[in-house]
Parts: structure tokens; C-alpha cells; sequence
């Protein structure tokens, strides 16, 4: 198998282990409603967002949240089609599939590049536009650590209690579950496209 039908496989399984642990994913809506407050209270304090900047923030950040879990869905469903259909995809298909790709990425960037550097800019001062780059780090390695933490019983898989680096031998990528479809239901900041 050539590298490039290598790289095409492999995605769908860490994209399925990120999806796993965000809203939308076969969870209820009251779970739902949950992590997006979690998620409000954890940005809010380390941001340390005024209740003017926060009023301002979340329906901006739902609008650009969403809109790239569309793109991060889409993406993946050209992974998981190119992994399910590999033996019968023609090289032709395979181009056509790394040129989705491509376009896909490119949206990602240009989403990121409007929200961080026009939209977020006009609402909060650029130090915590880029604080939040790292907020939003830290909350995708909370939520990974409360997974691990759920389901190994409140131990990491080094056997202790929380801490730990992060992710590292052990970690059991292979136990988390596959995400069923996108089904994202975030409180909407009106019209997303």
C-alpha cells in the first residue's frame, strides 16, 4: 500500500478519538448542555472575560464553532469513505479525495484566520484572542483526561489519580468509542453557514 492511501487511513481513527469527547456525538441534549457549560465556565475563567466581552464572545464563538465541526465532519467523512472504500478507489478517486481534502483545510484556515484575526479581535483585546488558542488546548486535554479518568475509574493509565503529561504509552487511543455522524447542536448565534 503506497504512502499516500497510508495517510488516508490513518486519519479517520484519531479524528474519531477527538470527536468522541465533543457535544453533538450521540449524546442527549442534556449532555449536550453540559459540556457547552463547562466549556463556557472553563474559557470564561481562564480568559477572565468581562460579562460585557463574554456577551459579545459566545455567540461569535458558537457561529465559528460550528461551522468548523461542519468542516472537521466533512473531512472526516472523506477519511472514513476513503478508509471503508480503499480496495476499490481508483488512484484517480484517491487524488480526487487529497483534493477535498486540500479545499477542506484550506476553509479551516480561512475560518480560523476570519474569527481570530477580524471577529474575536473586534470583541476582545488581542491578548486573550491569543490566550485563547491555549484555553482551547488546555479544554481538549481536560476533556481527554476526564474520558481517560471515566473510563479507567478515576486513574490515568499509569495507575494514578489525574496529573500526568498527557497522552504517552499506555494511553489506550484504541479504547475510546467511534463517533457516530455529526449531529452538532450548539446554541446557534443566528444564521451559520
Amino acid at each position: 500500500m503506497n504512502l499516500k492511501k497510508k495517510s488516508i487511513l490513518r486519519f479517520p481513527a484519531m479524528m474519531a478519538m477527538v470527536m468522541a469527547v465533543l457535544p453533538g456525538f450521540g449524546q442527549t441534549e442534556e449532555q449536550i448542555e453540559e459540556f457547552n457549560k463547562k466549556r463556557e465556565e472553563f474559557f470564561t475563567e481562564r480568559l477572565s472575560l468581562t460579562e460585557q466581552e463574554s456577551k459579545a464572545f459566545w455567540p461569535m464563538y458558537y457561529d465559528y464553532f460550528n461551522r468548523k465541526m461542519k468542516l472537521a465532519e466533512d473531512e472526516r467523512n472523506t477519511f472514513k469513505y476513503c478508509h471503508k472504500n480503499a480496495d476499490n478507489l481508483t488512484q484517480e478517486e484517491f487524488e480526487e479525495a487529497l483534493a477535498k481534502i486540500r479545499t477542506l483545510k484550506s476553509q479551516q484556515y480561512k475560518l480560523e484566520d476570519e474569527y481570530y484575526h477580524e471577529k474575536f479581535t473586534g470583541v476582545l483585546p488581542a491578548r486573550k484572542v491569543m490566550m485563547l488558542y491555549k484555553v482551547e488546548w488546555d479544554f481538549r486535554n481536560h476533556l481527554l483526561k476526564e474520558l481517560r479518568n471515566h473510563k479507567e475509574g478515576g486513574q490515568d493509565s499509569r495507575g494514578r489519580n489525574g496529573g500526568g503529561a498527557g497522552p504517552g504509552p499506555g494511553f489506550g487511543w484504541h479504547e475510546l468509542p467511534a463517533s457516530p455522524p455529526c449531529s452538532m447542536r450548539c446554541p446557534s448565534a443566528g444564521a451559520t453557514s
